[in-house]
């Protein structure tokens, strides 16, 4: 009996090792997407198009509660796109977000959220 709950307790470390934070992980993964989503529609209502789905990617946290990511792109005109987003208290209910988009270098939105349903309360 023995052996089999040590077998059993280094698999479960084994597995629990591999698998990595799942909340953080949904994080991650929403944020990125909602950022690509979100900067194309923003940048449609203030007159960019962008030229094809941008290139977003999850940049390292100093704690797991934030999520950063950076998306890069071009407008249909070839201008470079930049978005920052960041998402502060992740693995909570209602995250707290900021959006940094920049046209050519230029700063051309700063929210809390991006896309059509948002709210910005500012």
């Amino acid at each position: 009996m023995k052996p089999l709950v040590l077998v059993l307790i280094a698999l479960l470390a084994l597995f629990a090792g591999s698998c990595g934070d799942p909340v953080r992980k949904v994080s991650e993964s929403s944020l990125l997407n909602a950022t690509a989503k979100g900067t194309a529609d923003e940048l449609r209502g203030i007159g960019y198009a962008v030229r094809s789905r941008m290139n977003c990617r999850t940049l390292s946290a100093d704690t797991l509660s934030v999520v950063r990511v950076r998306c890069v792109g071009r407008t249909v005109r070839g201008e470079p796109v930049r978005v920052d987003a960041v998402a502060y208290e992740a693995g909570s209910a209602h995250p707290r977000q900021d959006y940094v988009i920049t046209v050519s270098g230029r700063e051309v939105v700063r929210r809390p959220c991006l896309g059509q349903g948002c709210l910005d309360p500012e």
